[in-house]
Order: structure tokens, then C-alpha cells, then sequence
């Protein structure tokens, strides 16, 4: 059984510290930082893009016109967890129409 949360950050730092650990690996000279998820699965998704209604020429001369695109607020996530993470709840949002979801 999982549980699945779609997230919503102010911006990239504020998600990487709340989905990721910083590990430290040494090999001989070489140290190196990576970031390790917390849960079961992290989707990281970004920006997320959405039509705003305008529809404008193609830039590739093709005559075939294109939605205008424009971010909506926010860096976004999902994470699906073995257990619930209550420390997320602070950044979760309900979508009636996920950009993406677990399948």
C-alpha cells in the first residue's frame, strides 16, 4: 500500500529540502555531494505549463498555429510513500487534473 502526494514548493530549494538528503561520497581523493530522495518515489516535475487561451503562429514557418503557454506558481512534485508523511502535508495540493500522476 502506498501514499500518493502531489506537491506544490515555493520554488527548487524549498523541494530539494523537503524531498531530498544531502550524502556524502569519498573515493580516495574525490568527494562528492548527492542528493538521495527521502521516500519511496520522487517524481520532481518542475515549472508546470498551461495554455492561456491565446493561440499564436508557428515559429517554424509551417502556418500551424500553437497554444500560448505560460508557468503556473510554483515548483511541483509527487511522491509516493510506503507510509504517510505528514511533514509533506504542508505542501500538498489536491489538482482536479494532475499534470501527472503515479500509474
Amino acid at each position: 500500500m502506498y501514499t500518493d502526494y502531489f506537491l506544490k514548493f515555493a520554488d527548487e530549494a524549498e523541494a530539494n529540502a523537503a524531498l531530498f538528503a544531502e550524502q556524502t561520497n569519498v573515493q580516495g581523493d574525490v568527494v562528492e555531494t548527492v542528493l538521495v530522495p527521502k521516500y519511496a518515489a520522487v517524481d520532481v516535475i518542475g515549472v508546470i505549463y498551461k495554455a492561456t487561451g491565446n493561440v499564436l503562429p508557428a515559429e517554424d514557418g509551417s502556418g500551424e498555429a500553437v497554444d500560448e503557454m505560460a508557468p503556473i506558481d510554483g515548483w511541483h512534485a509527487n511522491v509516493r510513500h510506503t507510509e504517510e508523511a505528514p511533514e509533506l502535508e504542508a505542501f500538498r495540493v489536491f489538482p482536479a487534473t494532475p499534470s501527472r500522476a503515479w500509474a
